[in-house]
């Protein structure tokens, strides 16, 4: 039985292979672009509107495709989560880093003349929030119904997620 605090190098890799695609998506400067013309535009603000970070006013008017990135948030996040769960074994670590990645893309928006919005994080961990409790869930099924063929990777996994 492999050691538990081995280091997952390969795990780490996703990890930041899709935080790096989460960063590209929400730090190009127009994502209709990037999904149109399949190119990255970046932009810097030296001094960006942080009052905007509380604006709520905007929720359903900031673009027209608005439940499409927003269910691309909770998605987003949702993956991000549970890649951080099978690096780290641990559902609370990878829910804090959830939580501060979504933060710091938000407020990085600001900076790139896009809207970054505290009710863009609420989503985001939302999403991150629902990957944690579908692990818990799947776990809490598969303890009650033993008949259910399990690699022993997830008991691994679900194993380390009671530290």
């Amino acid at each position: 039985m492999p050691n538990e605090s081995k280091p997952r190098p390969l795990r780490l890799a996703a990890v930041l292979a899709w935080a790096a695609v989460l960063l590209m998506l929400t730090g190009t400067e127009s994502l209709r672009h990037l999904l149109i013309h399949r190119e990255l535009l970046f932009s810097f603000d030296p001094s960006p509107d942080f009052r905007a970070f509380f604006r709520w006013a905007d929720i359903r008017t900031v673009h027209g495709e608005w439940l499409l990135v927003k269910l691309g948030h909770f998605l987003g996040f949702a993956a991000l989560d549970l890649l951080l769960m099978a690096w780290l074994g641990s559902k609370l670590r990878a829910l804090g880093l959830s939580l501060l990645f979504a933060v710091f893309t938000e407020v990085l928006q600001l900076f790139q003349h896009r809207d970054g919005r505290l009710y863009d994080v609420l989503i985001d961990v939302s999403g991150a929030l629902a990957a944690a409790l579908m692990v818990a869930l799947f776990a809490t099924l598969l303890k009650k119904n033993p008949a259910i063929p399990v690699s022993n990777e997830f008991n691994r996994f679900n194993n380390s997620q009671r530290r």
